[in-house]
């Protein structure tokens, strides 16, 4: 059985996800920025309820803008990073040394295909993104000798609430499907299998990586 702590903004949908799972769970809401705050009352909950942390999957997302990038204001940008890039190095922070403890863990840190194809529009939000790769690569080296492997999933256009903007424009979205080898747009399935995969004891062996959902999109810098 899984036993999973879920964290999000939206927490109605956070509850339905693990409903549908065979999981023990629990949840939680806030926001994710703050030391003292939802980050710390995660990871408390979690070795309260399961009495430690194997896994961590970073998700937290927000774009608040579309324009042209130097149009972006400085509250823009602090947003932005703060959650986007911020929140997981300071959720990472607090888990790892409960996953020594274990022996080991698995982190993975969803990016997008923004980090390599800039989406029209989404400056900030692309910055952020190739911002995780680098926290990825860094931390990999830091934490490999400590049995923690850390990767990271860079999603394409993947058909959730998050990202309509692009695809329910035809627009937008049918300049993104043409740099897609496969043309369709992908679904949150397409990208739940290597989550599990990069937590499994399957991918042991592999840290520091981005593992790219793009179908067959541009995803090189």
């Amino acid at each position: 059985m899984l036993r999973a702590l879920a964290s999000s903004a939206q927490p109605k949908q956070a509850l339905g996800r693990l409903l549908r799972m065979n999981s023990s769970w629990g949840q939680g809401a806030g926001d994710p920025r703050r030391q003292g705050g939802l980050g710390d009352r995660l990871h408390r909950g979690a070795l309260e309820r399961h009495g430690g942390i194997d896994i961590l999957v970073s998700n937290a997302a927000v774009n608040p803008f579309f324009g042209s990038t130097l149009d972006a204001t400085e509250e823009v940008w602090d947003k932005i990073f703060d959650i986007n890039v911020k929140a997981a190095a300071l959720l990472i922070k607090l888990v790892v040394p409960h996953m020594e403890k274990r022996g080991g863990g698995s982190i993975v840190i969803v990016s997008s295909i923004a980090a390599y194809s800039p989406f029209p529009g989404l400056g900030p939000y692309n910055v952020s993104k190739t911002a995780l790769l680098g926290l990825t690569h860094t931390l990999a080296s830091e934490l490999g000798p400590r049995n923690i492997r850390i990767n990271t999933l860079a999603p394409g256009l993947i058909r959730t609430k998050f990202s309509s903007a692009l695809w329910q424009d035809k627009t937008t979205g049918d300049k993104l499907m043409e740099t897609m080898r496969i043309r369709r747009m992908g679904e949150p399935t397409d990208c739940s299998g290597i989550v599990s995969f990069l937590c499994s004891p399957d991918a042991d062996y592999i840290t520091g990586e981005t593992v790219v959902v793009a179908g067959g999109a541009p995803s090189r810098l």
